[in-house]
């Protein structure tokens, strides 16, 4: 069994690619009106959330999800919720990797298509994510590891830059006496997604303590937050930001780092962000493989490489067919349904864990 430190892990991961694309621009389009209280109330379910996912979990040592709902759910019911998972877990995976061969062409590798960079990608997660949990887990720790001090170089940088215009801040933080919207609370509901991973990992990891650690995680959290939100604010200012469609490239571009032998910081952070999207795809589509398995629909043998091929041809054929409007649009349709498809799965949980205790 491995430390629950994988747990958080998982959930930092998820936190910082979502930097990346998409969210910012969905969150940053009601920048005037609701994005600010809407994430501060996506902070507050998920805290709630999290509470009580750890502690139903905690109740089922060692186990899978699916020993956990035996007994419990029928088995229709448990195939119906795997093969939602694994959708909602391929389709993510599958709009990161597209988004970030995109940015891959645009910042690193102009001279290269964009095709040929996401079939590179594609080839490097599909047979990444056939790795056991276990060596999942450990890439993940070395990935978060890896990014965390950058996260810190982040802080400081904004904290001591005098370009920063603070009542560019203000005029943000303005806004947080309107009304939340859905839509902006499913985005900043999916910042902390991580957690939810664990129904995949839960056999490999320790009980965590949510009692213990939840106020540090809510406090960290929170200040995620508020940087994620606020630090391309205080260089672009709320004008600025509706017009770029990479807020947070923009942003690193505008960081210096006078002392270094890299003066823009824009350069360090897409090596980071590499391992992290990476990384977060190789995990969805890990969790995709993991949900098929206990569906009953990929045994190994034949069954797994006809699997492997599905995900690998349909990838494929998302990228030849699609264009960046419908990614987008299917991003947004993602997020609607994936909160009510969360309250759900909660919701299973603790019938599970009130069936146990009976």
């Amino acid at each position: 069994m491995l430390s629950s430190r994988y747990y958080y892990f998982l959930m930092y991961l998820n936190f910082i690619v979502c930097i990346i694309e998409f969210t910012p621009k969905l969150i940053y389009s009601e920048r005037y009106s609701s994005s600010l209280p809407s994430l501060l109330v996506a902070l507050l379910i998920t805290s709630v959330m999290v509470i009580v996912f750890e502690s139903r979990m905690n109740r089922f040592p060692g186990a899978t999800i699916a020993q956990i709902m035996t007994g419990a759910c029928s088995k229709s019911l448990q195939k119906a919720l795997f093969l939602c998972n694994l959708l909602l877990s391929y389709w993510v995976g599958l709009i990161f990797l597209v988004s970030f061969a995109q940015i891959a062409h645009k910042f690193i590798s102009p001279d290269l298509s964009t095709g040929l960079l996401f079939g590179v990608f594609l080839v490097l997660v599909v047979f990444s994510s056939l790795l056991d949990s276990k060596s999942i887990l450990f890439m993940v720790e070395i990935v978060v590891l890896f990014q965390i001090p950058f996260s810190v170089i982040v802080f400081l940088i904004f904290a001591f830059d005098p370009d920063i215009r603070f009542d560019f801040i203000l005029e943000a933080a303005s806004y947080i006496r309107n009304w939340p919207s859905y839509q902006m609370i499913a985005a900043g509901t999916f910042l902390f997604n991580g957690y939810t991973t664990r129904f995949v990992f839960h056999e490999h990891l320790v009980q965590s303590n949510p009692k213990k650690r939840h106020v540090f995680v809510v406090a960290t959290g929170l200040l995620l937050l508020l940087a994620y939100y606020l630090i391309p604010v205080g260089y672009l200012g709320l004008a600025g930001i509706g017009h770029d469609g990479d807020v947070w490239f923009t942003t690193t571009y505008s960081m210096k780092l006078t002392y270094f032998f890299i003066e823009r910081f824009l350069v360090v952070f897409l090596m980071m962000q590499i391992g992290v999207s990476l990384m977060f795809v190789i995990v969805c589509w890990h969790s995709s493989l993991k949900f098929l398995t206990l569906a009953n629909l990929m045994n190994g043998g034949k069954q797994k490489w006809i699997s492997i091929s599905a995900f690998f041809f349909g990838s494929v054929l998302f990228w030849v067919f699609l264009d960046e409007t419908a990614i987008r649009n299917s991003f947004r349709w993602f997020l609607n349904i994936k909160l009510p498809f969360e309250f759900a799965m909660m919701g299973v949980l603790v019938w599970c864990a009130r069936r146990k205790a009976e």
